[in-house]
């Protein structure tokens, strides 16, 4: 099954989107040797913490534990320190010059780092960036390190389908739904190596809110957790969409 396949199993109203592309190693430094991407329903999505780890790399004087706490447990506290600390306009204007992708506040709090509106293609080329970039090893250890509760199963579904131990994968997730929005959205970005090349892929997935909306909000205003009800709703579509993505980028390069 390929991504666009998993694409056309969508509800009415809900919006998904996936993009991978194989790299050459850090040496290498060309463009993509393969790439795909899908999408159904919106083109751009609020990207809650999935930038995580992007900030804590440009994020100006970063401090370790900071951004250990931001891209582990998604903690938005240590994120805001960093994202705040930038100042975000530097923050975005550095990962435009390390990465080539242009981002811009958005929302009805431009200060807010979740308010960035991303595509799985830009995230894809960011987060190749990244993986080129010598001085983000440990971002992407601590990637490795996810916490499992909020990695939605992703480092087993693309280990299995590339064929690479699950240990080896970095991962980060976001999951968010504000009161303005109809929908809970939910993503997640996975990094591998294999056989001298690197995977990078994203899906973005916005789905209509379930029947406790009431009871989600209350949560999320309380500081209760919530990830599980985004697993229930989305972690099986994540999964779907990114293993698919990979096997779309294998038969691209004929393996």
């Amino acid at each position: 099954m390929s991504a666009a396949d998993v694409l056309a199993t969508l509800a009415d109203g809900a919006s998904a989107q996936v993009a991978g592309e194989v790299l050459g190693t850090p040496q290498y430094g060309g463009a993509p040797l393969r790439a795909t991407a899908a999408r159904r329903g919106a083109a751009r999505l609020r990207c809650a913490s999935v930038l995580k780890p992007l900030v804590v790399w440009v994020a100006a004087g970063g401090r370790s534990e900071d951004g250990e706490r931001a891209i582990r447990y998604s903690d938005n506290a240590a994120t805001q320190r960093l994202w705040h600390g930038g100042p975000p306009p530097r923050i975005l204007d550095r990962l435009a010059g390390s990465t080539g992708v242009r981002w811009r506040q958005a929302g009805a709090d431009p200060s807010w780092f979740g308010g960035v509106e991303v595509s799985a293609t830009e995230l894809v080329t960011a987060y190749g960036a990244l993986a080129r970039d010598p001085s983000a090893a440990r971002v992407l250890d601590w990637m490795r390190a996810v916490a499992p509760e909020q990695a939605f199963g992703v480092p087993g579904a693309v280990a299995d389908t590339l064929g690479v131990p699950a240990g080896d994968v970095a991962v980060k997730a976001g999951w968010i739904g504000h009161p303005d929005e109809t929908v809970l959205r939910t993503h997640a970005v996975a990094v591998a190596e294999r056989d001298g090349e690197i995977v990078v892929v994203a899906a973005l997935t916005a789905l209509p809110y379930p029947a406790d909306r009431e009871r989600y909000q209350e949560d999320l205003r309380a500081g209760r957790p919530v990830v599980d009800v985004h697993e229930a709703l989305a972690g099986q579509l994540l999964r779907d969409l990114l293993a698919a993505t990979c096997r779309d980028l294998a038969r691209l390069g004929g393996r």
